[in-house]
């Protein structure tokens, strides 16, 4: 809830967003909204991805599932993705109303809308289902329309924040898709008629953040195909959200999916401000910079070799990994990243960059040590693609994401292996070459002060013929 006259306390967020057109359908009708960001039409519908991590007074994310014959609920998905940047920042500097009320006006507004462009396109019919989660300064507010979900994973438990709202026997409901009614049809969604009913969202009782929470959004893509127990088992692994969302889309993608498959996490960093570890590895870094500085005497050399790229925004997702042709140094983009119980997420129905270490195919003159037994304080670790297919002879790229990214940790500290080097082989910077028909899977490792702390990540090939 909005309070006048007070001092926000910023906060730290780490977030990623994925949406892709999936297995059997020719066009994407989900969108999502991502503090700001939306797919619009001349973003690649088929395939999104974006990530960040920043300090902000209020976050505002959303997955919109369009409904609609012949493709039209991506007008509706659109439009309603489209208005929540007043949304965003009416919470964040209204001071005359309360969270709630501007979301119960926005719901309002743009069901209207809908059904204002449903009647003028003649009647085609189109609508669109609403998961959204704003967080407040400390406070997470959570809302749905529809069987979109929302989750906390909270303590190792994944808590559902959101309701289904599917009709039961005898109940109105809408079905728009071409595949008849959907899970027994919605009842509530943006682009109701009056008749269809009196659109009331689900609204999550508020609750305060806690740093190591995180949330999942997600379209009925994800939670057809994947049940909790394996979202909860994928929360619980040590990645960042890229990471996540990675995983969710690809276990969601390799099943028989018939849907578009959108799903955004968000990790809570850092409530409020204090020092952390990553302000430490910066300090740290810094003090080594200035040191290089004083010693070498060449500014051009430390700013060159050590500046830092700070990518925040939109990011495109593509299949196939970019080349570089330096040789790679290890260096990372820096990325900004009440008890809550049964009764606490109660809710009624009422009237949020990281840095990527990319191989090479051809490398440099210059010699590296093929192992390292050093431990890097690795937070997190993921590497892409995870699943892919190659052509003997063919080589394959993997890119490397890790967190904190302040940590420069060098290319050989990175342990690659192949459960299959007669199937296909990688070298140290993570360049998987195809050498017969079959199955290998490629890990990475990282070590850490323990066994317990190393950071494996595994990807799976696939080689077919020429």
């Amino acid at each position: 809830m909005n309070n006048p006259g007070t001092t926000a306390k910023k906060l730290l967020v780490r977030a990623a967003a994925e949406s892709q057109v999936g297995n059997a359908r020719g066009h994407n009708e989900d969108n999502v909204y991502f503090n700001g960001d939306f797919i619009t039409p001349t973003t690649i519908r088929q395939d999104f991805a974006i990530k960040t991590g920043e300090y902000s007074d209020v976050n505002c994310f959303a997955v919109l599932d369009g409904m609609g014959r012949n493709n039209t609920g991506s007008f509706a998905s659109l439009l309603a993705a489209s208005r929540l940047d007043e949304v965003a920042d009416r919470v964040a500097f209204d001071t005359t109303v309360d969270t709630d009320s501007v979301v119960l006006d926005y719901i309002r507004r743009t069901n209207a809308e809908v059904r204002e462009q449903i009647r003028e396109t003649g009647g085609v019919r189109t609508a669109t289902t609403l998961a959204l989660l704003i967080i407040e300064n400390d406070t997470a507010h959570a809302y749905n329309a529809g069987d979109s979900r929302i989750y906390l994973f909270r303590d190792k438990q994944l808590i559902k924040l959101s309701r289904d709202h599917v009709a039961v026997r005898g109940q109105r409901s809408v079905a728009l898709t071409e595949e008849g009614v959907r899970n027994g049809g919605l009842t509530k969604y943006l682009g109701m008629s009056e008749a269809d009913g009196a659109l009331e969202p689900y609204r999550a009782k508020p609750f305060k953040i806690r740093k190591g929470d995180k949330f999942v959004i997600c379209s009925d893509g994800i939670t057809d195909c994947i049940d909790e127990e394996e979202i909860a088992d994928c929360l619980s692994r040590r990645r960042d959200p890229f990471g996540h969302t990675n995983e969710l889309m690809g276990a969601a993608l390799v099943s028989d999916n018939n849907d578009n498959v959108s799903v955004i996490v968000v990790e809570i960093v850092e409530p409020g401000f204090h020092i952390t570890q990553n302000m430490i590895y910066a300090a740290l870094g810094s003090a080594i910079m200035l040191a290089g500085l004083l010693i070498g005497g060449t500014m051009g050399y430390i700013f060159g070799a050590g500046s830092v790229d700070r990518q925040t925004g939109f990011v495109e997702y593509h299949s196939e990994v970019q080349n570089i042709t330096s040789p790679p140094t290890g260096q990372l983009g820096l990325t900004s990243g009440s008890d809550i119980s049964g009764s606490d997420v109660s809710g009624s129905d009422a009237g949020g960059s990281t840095a990527v270490l990319t191989s090479r195919t051809e490398h440099p003159t210059t010699t590296y040590p093929t192992t390292t037994t050093a431990p890097y304080p690795v937070e997190s670790f993921t590497i892409y693609p995870r699943d892919f297919t190659m052509k003997i002879g063919k080589t394959q790229n993997i890119a490397v994401t890790i967190y904190p990214e302040e940590l420069e940790i060098p290319p050989e500290a990175i342990h690659w292996k192949s459960s299959n080097e007669a199937v296909a082989t990688v070298d140290k910077y993570g360049t998987v070459t195809a050498i017969s028909r079959g199955k290998a899977i490629i890990s990475a490792t990282v070590l850490g002060a323990t066994e317990d702390d190393n950071q494996v990540e595994e990807a799976t090939v696939y080689v077919v013929k020429k």
